[in-house]
């Protein structure tokens, strides 16, 4: 966020030393690259984005209807909006991409994610995500009185409270704190379109790709996405946005598909956190990796055939 010049403390959320994995065996931690991060509510962040906007002079016009693009513009509540650029951040289903011919048809990956905020003292400091049977909950905390659940799996019908009862070290805290948010929902999936470069149109955020929600970095790749975007706005240059992006998202495409393994599979996910278990420092590196800020920083393809090797002696 410092990269926006946005600045979060205390007064904004929680802050947090690192992550932690856990199932009903094995248990292992790690720290965040910076030394600390700070687990912040979506309303919170939206606020600090859009002030910050408003401060280096961006224009809003909240509750219009885009009704189609072409090159000189958009269609905007029935008027021709022109532009030199256009960029569509406009999420997983993005129409931009849609109408710019950049929509993929394949199939993803995808799966259903609740999430609801409870008002009581955080037990940890890390951000912890609790696996079980074809679902996982993270906790992070977000507040000195407030922590944040969330439910991940492949049954739209599943909800947090029916879920506890896989988790009952989460269930344990929780017993009695009061709820206060309604359980939101939505779908969660690991894809990207043909293209993020058409033109002068451009990609950004979900609508240029798509991580499952059990990575945790989908904001950090926006706004990482955004930077690159911007330099090359500057240049005249898309193409430098396409090759960085590509970039970008490699390394994020293999570890999620990774994590998704360990969904899939009971004995992957035995064998890896047995792994994390025994070797700290193998985790320890996987998420200081995962979340760098830096592309340069990220894991390898070399390194996750290692790590594969090591999870099948595991």
């Amino acid at each position: 966020m410092n990269g926006l010049g946005i600045q979060l403390d205390s007064r904004h959320g929680r802050p947090f030393r690192g992550i932690s994995f856990s199932d009903q065996e094995s248990s292992v931690s790690a720290s965040v690259p910076t030394g600390m991060g700070y687990g912040v509510r979506r309303s919170t962040l939206h606020s600090l984005l859009v002030e910050k906007a408003n401060e280096v002079g961006v224009s809003f016009h909240w509750g219009v209807h885009v009704a189609g693009i072409e090159r000189e513009g958009a269609l905007v509540d029935g008027v021709r909006f022109s532009c030199k650029w256009l960029v569509g951040a406009d999420g997983q289903n993005s129409l931009v991409a849609k109408w710019a011919g950049l929509s993929s048809g394949r199939p993803r990956h995808s799966r259903f994610g609740f999430s609801r905020h409870y008002r009581v003292r955080p037990w940890s400091d890390f951000v912890e995500a609790h696996w079980g049977a074809g679902c996982q909950i993270f906790v992070t905390p977000t507040a000195a009185d407030e922590v944040c659940v969330a439910l991940m799996s492949h049954d739209p019908r599943l909800r947090i409270d029916r879920a506890l009862i896989h988790f009952p070290q989460v269930a344990k805290h929780l017993a009695g704190a009061q709820a206060r948010t309604a359980e939101l929902g939505n779908v969660t999936a690991l894809g990207r379109p043909r293209g993020v470069v058409r033109g002068n149109m451009a990609l950004v955020g979900d609508a240029s790709f798509t991580v499952d929600g059990i990575a945790g970095i989908g904001l950090s790749l926006s706004f990482q996405q955004a930077v690159f975007l911007a330099e090359a706005l500057a240049l005249d240059d898309l193409s430098h946005y396409e090759v960085a992006h590509r970039n970008l998202t490699k390394a994020p495409w293999r570890m999620t598909r990774l994590l998704l393994l360990m969904d899939r599979s009971e004995v992957v996910r035995r064998k890896v956190l047995r792994l994390f278990a025994r070797k700290p420092s193998v985790f320890s590196k996987l998420m200081s990796a995962h979340l760098a800020q830096d592309p340069r920083e990220a894991l390898h393809a070399s390194e996750i055939l290692g790590l594969s090797w090591q999870v099948l002696l595991a």
